[in-house]
């Protein structure tokens, strides 16, 4: 039953993956079936056939998945069911792009996407579906409004805005967990910070290098950007 209105967007599956997951198990059959006419391999066929279900049931899991977007939520639907959630509800937003190449050659750019809602809803989403880019944009644009207005609220409340290895408080400043121990900046040593090259970086004043979590595992990374903005626009 679909809660929300018009839709913003839908991305079904895409098309090429489900045709290569398709002929991966057609040629999963087929070496099958060579095995069993060539040498009787009893195993060697039950090994193949095996794997022709495992690549057929990828690619039927694969062509059921759709997401649309709605200005209120979003809908999710694949083999096992169906899932909604609004925005309004959302607590965290996990946002991944990994550009992958061959011998220094871009192939493209592949999305994933983890939402958490306050009753403890999860939905993974990403690689496999159309038109990955144009979801990341749309994902962020509808999440942005709503988490930027929830961490807003829990800052100016005087409790910890809670964003995985970063932490922010209105009195302590902001606290970076490393590998190993943990970096605090009082609010009057913070001399920049940016989302770059999928990290997120906090420089401390004189600093010209420092490290920083990967956005991967950075909760409402881009909206805690803009709390900072909106910070250090005060």
């Amino acid at each position: 039953m679909n809660i929300f209105g018009p839709p913003v967007a839908t991305h079904d599956s895409n098309k090429i993956v489900v045709v290569i997951l398709g002929l991966l198990a057609a040629g999963a059959v087929y070496f099958a079936w060579l095995a069993g006419q060539s040498s009787g391999d009893a195993a060697g066929v039950v090994f193949c056939l095996v794997i022709a279900l495992l690549f057929g049931f990828w690619a039927v899991w694969a062509w059921k998945r759709r997401v649309v977007l709605h200005p209120e939520g979003l809908s999710y639907s694949s083999l096992f069911g169906e899932k909604q959630m609004r925005w309004d509800n959302l607590t965290q937003f996990y946002y991944q792009a990994t550009k992958r190449s061959v011998n220094f050659i871009p192939i493209g750019t592949y999305y994933n996407f983890r939402l958490v809602d306050a009753d403890g809803q999860k939905i993974r989403m990403g690689t496999g579906l159309s038109n990955g880019a144009d979801l990341a944009q749309k994902l962020l644009e509808l999440t942005q409004v709503p988490l930027l207005r929830r961490l807003a609220t829990q800052f100016d409340s005087g409790a910890d805005v809670d964003c995985g290895p970063i932490r922010i408080n209105r009195q302590n400043g902001i606290v970076v967990k490393k590998l190993f121990g943990k970096r605090q900046l009082a609010w009057s040593e913070v001399q920049s910070y940016a989302i770059q090259r999928g990290h997120f970086y906090i420089w401390r004043t004189g600093e010209k290098r420092t490290t920083g979590p990967a956005i991967s595992s950075v909760p409402n990374a881009f909206a805690l950007l803009g709390l900072l903005n909106i910070i250090f626009k005060r």
